[in-house]
């Protein structure tokens, strides 16, 4: 779990017709789940269960290593999952003594409404430095759960972190949700999980009253099997419509998939891109060339998506606006700005708002190997690298980024083409 170290990059591409069979990583999302739910069968039950296909990222191993300690300073880099939910767990473990602290971007991302939800309930958590941001101290206690208010417009993993230590508290928890809720689908992903952990969740059809319980002891299976990502499939889709032709095909990859992000085959019909279910994975083609007329998308449920349907889209000349993008701003970086910096750099026209990022598709200038800051940041290297295929070549600030949710990116994407040098 290396610190990403800049360093300038040159992506080429060799091939603009893309025939290849890529393997995507574990889902990091229901992996970080995964290994919650079953340290807490551990503390309830005695014993836990075969977790299969666990995510090798970094933000993962970052959880791993974290979840195996009880006291002492613990750095999670860049990792907003790991924070949250490592919030909520330690809070709920009698004995634990923790500082959470991170990187200088970590220190600056939302975990306040976690941390009132959790002292509500009795949680010990003290800001260290700055009020509502790491570092925090956490002294474990025994939470009471019942009523707890948590805003929704920040982030789903406020929401997430307390239905995954729900089986750890006194009583029933109910979450009341407050504003605009963002990214519903993780919210639904930890409700599944939950309920096939052997936890009964309940979710009101507007989403603004959770439920969660304790652990139904007789509904717990022995094995779990973690999925291929969607999130990072959207990279490899993004190349397919930036080539002339492609054949591309995802081992483990589920259409009918508990994961939200699963909603890009649909959408990517739109961009002359077929999916179909094969029995051991999803393969695609393109099946539709010239130009295309898709004018938005409301990324609101699907954050991870939007970078590389933006990039995808720009490069093939299709003018878009992205909207309901809010959340990007509390990403790994401000994603909004990432994206227009990096697309002004390659000349397209570009207006931003808080809330949505439209171009005209259309190149103002030839491509001069202007250097895009990535700024450190996973989803924007990788939806950058892959405009290799529409552009002479791109040239990007660093390259390791990517370790962060894909450590193999680079292999893969070589299958189709992509030189990094």
């Amino acid at each position: 779990m290396s610190r990403v170290t800049k360093q300038k990059v040159n992506i080429t591409s060799q091939s603009e017709n893309l025939v290849a069979q890529i393997q995507l990583p574990a889902s990091k999302s229901i992996s970080n789940r995964a290994l919650i739910l079953n340290e807490i069968l551990k503390v309830k039950l005695g014993k836990g269960i075969v977790l299969l296909n666990v995510s090798d990222a970094d933000d993962t191993q970052i959880l791993i290593t974290a979840i195996a300690q009880s006291g002492g300073t613990i750095y999670l880099d860049n990792a907003g999952t790991c924070m949250r939910f490592l919030c909520a767990y330690f809070a709920a473990l009698p004995g634990i003594n923790v500082v959470l602290t991170g990187s200088e971007r970590l220190h600056e991302r939302p975990i306040h409404s976690l941390v009132k939800a959790l002292q509500k309930m009795g949680a010990e958590i003290n800001y260290l430095s700055k009020e509502n941001c790491l570092p925090i101290s956490i002294v474990g206690k025994q939470l009471s759960g019942g009523l707890v208010k948590v805003t929704g417009n920040q982030s789903s993993q406020f929401i997430s972190a307390l239905l995954l230590i729900a089986p750890l508290l006194t009583n029933p928890l109910e979450i009341q949700v407050e504003g605009e809720i963002v990214s519903k689908e993780y919210i639904k992903l930890s409700q599944l999980m939950l309920q096939e952990f052997g936890i009964p969740c309940q979710i009101s059809e507007d989403y603004r009253l959770i439920k969660a319980y304790s652990i139904h002891q007789e509904n717990i299976p022995e094995t779990y099997n973690i999925e291929a990502d969607w999130s990072s499939a959207a990279f490899f889709y993004e190349a397919a419509i930036l080539a002339e032709k492609a054949d591309l095909f995802f081992e483990n990859l589920q259409l009918n998939s508990i994961q939200g992000d699963a909603i890009l085959a649909k959408w990517m019909e739109e961009f002359g891109i077929n999916s179909i279910q094969k029995e051991n994975g999803v393969a695609i083609s393109k099946i539709r060339k010239g130009k295309l007329n898709i004018n938005k998308i409301d990324f609101t449920n699907h954050p991870d998506l939007a970078p590389a349907i933006i990039c995808a889209s720009a490069g093939a000349s299709i003018p878009f606006c992205a909207e309901g993008i809010s959340s990007l701003q509390v990403k790994e970086s401000n994603r909004i700005i990432a994206l227009k910096n990096g697309l002004d750099l390659l000349h397209f026209k570009v207006k931003t708002t808080e809330n949505t990022l439209c171009h005209d598709g259309l190149a103002h200038a030839f491509y001069q190997n202007s250097c895009i800051n990535t700024e450190n940041d996973h989803r924007i290297t990788m939806a950058f690298s892959m405009l290799a295929i529409a552009q002479s070549n791109i040239v990007l600030l660093e390259s390791e980024s990517v370790k962060k949710s894909f450590p193999n990116f680079w292999i893969e994407a070589k299958k189709i083409g992509l030189t990094v040098k």
